[in-house]
């Protein structure tokens, strides 16, 4: 099994009591290389035998784990699909509402699976990756000089960040693009790229170069880009509706493939921390590529309810992803020690704000409960187990 971030582990307190054996493997895996570290074992535990080339651990003295973190196990037994979702898992879509199309054979058939340079992106935040937080060691100046050259490359990660678009908020008016000088200021929730990922991600590549505080300015990138990969493919379906090969894009931001199995990128993280919840996302990706198949493929779109019940049914799913992601790292935050328990933090404050406003719509008590904890004023004074219940409550359901 192939390691998850540096910090991140999957073996998490349950959500909403779940006791499912989905992922059951993967968790006892986890759980034993977190009882390693424990014990100042540094070396790669059961499950994560494959380190990356250049770790040493040895170099890295606080890493240790203060105690393992309990075990997560998804439980989706109580979760049921929504009327309007697409199930091609399910007797190849026949039992649900959606017309005959061809995701029915749980296959994602890509528009040009020659031309996605999305897939570049989302392998160099696996490369990236390599350099920052799951090399097993702390990052050095170079490390992070190398990072920002992957990041910044041609047509890359950086160039989409710069324009990216969170399409939760209202579309700018008169054609008006997010990299439009001065726009992202004056409407920083829809231009989320420029206007709140690129500020943390500038920064922390500056401020790891100058060997400040590494570990907690590789986990502000790493957060910043997890968050990226999230709003992407929800933007991809959105802008897929006049550029049908974005929907594409949609999928190899996920999981920088065409494939439900072994994605890499944020699809990598969703399915070792809860499978059933990836097996959701992809679910919902195909709807959204069955959507462009019945509407117009080749034209421009016009059957948007439909496209919102995709989108829907992937930014749900997501969202439950993101909020696991989240809460993993509040489990290692309560375990953590000195510079680790520091970058936990670092990243819980990067991503936990940024989950506010799907929070607040669905409770905005439970909202107010998980923003006390994630914007507390330091690592110690965070209420992990409330921290978690909030968003047990909140996103309990792919």
């Amino acid at each position: 099994m192939r390691r998850i971030g540096l910090w991140l582990v999957v073996a998490v307190a349950g959500c909403g009591g779940g006791s499912a054996t989905d992922g059951g493997t993967a968790d006892m895996a986890m759980a034993a290389r977190d009882m390693a570290q424990a014990a100042g074992d540094m070396a790669v535990a059961a499950g994560d035998m494959a380190q990356p080339p250049g770790s040493d651990m040895a170099s890295a003295p606080d890493l240790a784990m203060a105690c393992p973190p309990p075990v997560f196990k998804e439980d989706l037994s109580a979760c049921k699909p929504a009327m309007t979702d697409y199930q091609p898992r399910d007797n190849m879509s026949k039992n649900d509402t959606w017309p005959a199309c061809n995701s029915d054979d749980n296959v994602f058939h890509p528009i040009d699976p020659n031309s996605v340079s999305t897939i570049a992106r989302t392998k160099a935040f696996e490369d990236i990756a390599k350099k920052l937080w799951d090399a097993g060691k702390i990052p050095v100046a170079a490390d992070f000089g190398d990072a920002k050259i992957l990041y910044t490359q041609a047509e890359g990660i950086d160039s989409r960040v710069q324009r990216r678009q969170d399409i939760h908020y209202p579309e700018l008016a008169n054609g008006a693009k997010c990299s439009d000088m001065g726009l992202p200021a004056m409407f920083p929730d829809r231009c989320a790229g420029p206007a709140k990922l690129l500020p943390i991600l500038n920064d922390a590549f500056v401020k790891g170069a100058m060997g400040d505080k590494p570990l907690t300015q590789a986990a502000r990138i790493e957060a910043a880009l997890l968050w990226f990969f999230y709003i992407s493919p929800l933007s991809e379906i959105w802008s897929s509706t006049s550029s049908v090969k974005d929907i594409d894009s949609m999928v190899a931001y996920y999981g920088g493939g065409f494939t439900r199995d072994n994605p890499i990128g944020l699809g990598r993280y969703v399915k070792a921390i809860a499978p059933g919840t990836h097996d959701r996302v992809f679910d919902g990706l195909l709807a959204a590529r069955c959507w462009r198949n019945l509407d117009m493929e080749m034209g421009t779109a016009v059957n948007l309810k439909q496209r919102g019940q995709a989108w829907a049914q992937v930014d749900k799913a997501l969202l439950r992803g993101m909020a696991l992601i989240l809460r993993a790292r509040l489990g290692e935050l309560k375990c953590a020690m000195g510079d680790r328990k520091d970058a936990h933090f670092a990243f819980v404050q990067t991503i936990g704000p940024l989950m506010d406003r799907a929070a607040r719509v669905i409770d905005p008590a439970k909202a107010d409960a998980l923003k006390a904890q994630v914007g507390a004023a330091s690592a110690d004074k965070v209420d992990t187990a409330a921290a978690q219940a909030a968003l047990d409550g909140l996103f309990g359901c792919p």
